[in-house]
């Protein structure tokens, strides 16, 4: 007998995703296994939304909503757990972590107000609320948690092999105090040469201060006059403390000729410059070009060869 355990897992931060080991994982659980035949029941769940965000003073309590939907195809029993983790430095992936003893963390500080387990019916959602609560003692800085809710088929038969989908959201919480909010555009580019937009940008952030930053900001493009032709924002997402992102943005433009040239300017908090970075590109629409050269000699042509099969005479008769 053979159990294939899939190992690809997923996070979305908002519009955009990065792969990592530890996130949206298919997880198998083998009771027994029997020498007969295995059921797999077909399960799924889809998590609204993806990543709650919060600044919090110690001692404040908030109370929020997730929302969980049975996109399977059966009847689920959803389970709930909370997990730590932290930033892996240089990139923009997590690591879980086990409960450090005597520490207080975000596994200690959410609490979800619904049974540990419960039946959720095929295409059914259910509203989940939860609340956090600060301790008096946290330390400032930004603190991670992921809350995971996962799924088994609840009308499995004994003996079957259980398959489960497991999913979640992020818990951002910030505690004001003496942290940092600092960053660098490592890198900002485009292709060199176009034919024509829209073109796209890259840009690579790294979070060196000491909470989670949202890179927002604006990239300037000017043509060779120096005349600003464009104002593209910059929305980022989440950038962990030490880790690294690529940005991806789009100038919906067509019809571009010429050199040009960007600068990206991304702001912190406060409206305040926290880097910045240029780049040049070169525009040249060629098939355009190629285009209007052959309508001309094909116009030309055309006007040879009347010129020289009809003879128009034109006469004045008083």
């Amino acid at each position: 007998m053979h159990i294939t355990m899939p190992m690809k897992e997923k996070l979305c931060l908002d519009s955009g995703c990065f792969t990592f080991f530890g996130f949206f994982v298919a997880v198998v659980f083998v009771f027994l296994l029997p020498l007969a035949s295995i059921h797999a029941a077909t399960t799924g769940l889809t998590i609204q939304p993806v990543k709650f965000s919060y600044t919090m003073t110690p001692g404040q309590s908030i109370t929020d909503t997730v929302t969980v939907v049975n996109a399977g195809t059966s009847d689920a029993i959803v389970y709930d757990s909370v997990q730590d983790f932290l930033p892996t430095a240089g990139t923009s992936n997590i690591e879980f972590v086990g409960r450090a003893s005597g520490v207080t963390s975000v596994i200690d500080w959410i609490t979800i107000n619904k049974p540990v387990s419960f039946v959720l019916p095929q295409g059914a959602s259910e509203d989940i609320t939860f609340t956090i609560t600060v301790p008096r003692n946290a330390e400032p800085g930004s603190h991670f948690g992921v809350m995971f809710f996962k799924a088994v088929a609840a009308n499995q038969p004994k003996g079957a092999l259980q398959v489960g989908t497991q999913v979640g959201t992020l818990v951002l919480v910030t505690v004001p105090g003496n942290h940092l909010e600092k960053g660098n555009i490592v890198g900002f580019s485009t292709p060199s040469f176009i034919q024509r937009g829209p073109v796209n940008f890259d840009i690579k952030f790294q979070n060196s201060g000491t909470v989670y930053f949202e890179p927002k900001g604006v990239i300037t493009v000017k043509n060779i006059f120096g005349k600003i032709v464009a104002l593209v924002p910059i929305q980022g997402d989440v950038v962990l403390p030490t880790g690294e992102r690529d940005i991806y943005i789009t100038w919906p433009t067509q019809f571009l000729l010429g050199p040009y040239s960007a600068v990206a300017t991304i702001y912190d908090g406060d409206g305040n410059i926290l880097t910045t970075e240029s780049t040049t590109f070169f525009a040249l629409p060629i098939w355009y070009i190629v285009g209007f050269i052959v309508l001309f000699f094909v116009l030309f042509a055309i006007f040879r060869f009347l010129k020289t099969r009809l003879n128009i005479s034109v006469s004045l008769k008083k």
